[in-house]
């Protein structure tokens, strides 16, 4: 086995390489999880170009070339732009789905009466954005949560050509 420079013995050498491999395991470990279910607190309201370049990076990591990550961005920006213009924003959450990626953004209006309604039939020019979201979507939604509400949707993984 080649030593390395600085190194007195094998036993020194090995012990430092397992050490680097157990922390860049810890590392890889620790991005493999940040990409399995992505957490921001919106409640700052940070910048949308920041919340959406934090997204695709933890989403590119490991991600084939044939997964679709374009359509998760759109809908990602009108979830939260919606969020920052019509409520309080709480926390987004993206998580991988065996069927796509599963986009939650939570806020703290519990009002849900026309969304469905707007998405289905825009009546004004700011009623598009949802329609949009349900058109890139398999499914879309709210759900009650805690005070609020929770406005999801399901964007999916495989190119449209092959569903």
């Amino acid at each position: 086995m080649n030593r390395e420079p600085g190194f007195t013995n094998e036993d020194d050498f090995e012990r430092d390489f397992r050490a680097n491999i157990d922390v860049e395991l810890e590392r890889l470990t620790q991005r493999v999880a940040w990409t399995a279910e992505i957490k921001l607190d919106l409640t700052k309201r940070p910048e949308p170009r920041r919340v959406r370049s934090t997204v695709a990076n933890c989403l590119g990591f490991g991600r084939s070339r044939e997964e679709p990550i374009g359509a998760v961005l759109l809908v990602l920006d009108e979830l939260v732009a919606n969020a920052y213009r019509y409520t309080t924003p709480g926390e987004l959450r993206v998580t991988r789905q065996p069927d796509g990626i599963l986009i939650e953004v939570s806020d703290e209006d519990p009002g849900v009466e026309n969304m469905q309604a707007s998405a289905e039939a825009p009546s004004v020019q700011s009623d598009h954005g949802l329609r949009f979201v349900a058109h890139l979507s398999l499914e879309w939604g709210t759900q009650p949560e805690g005070k609020g509400k929770v406005v999801w949707a399901l964007v999916p993984a495989k190119m449209y050509y092959e569903r």
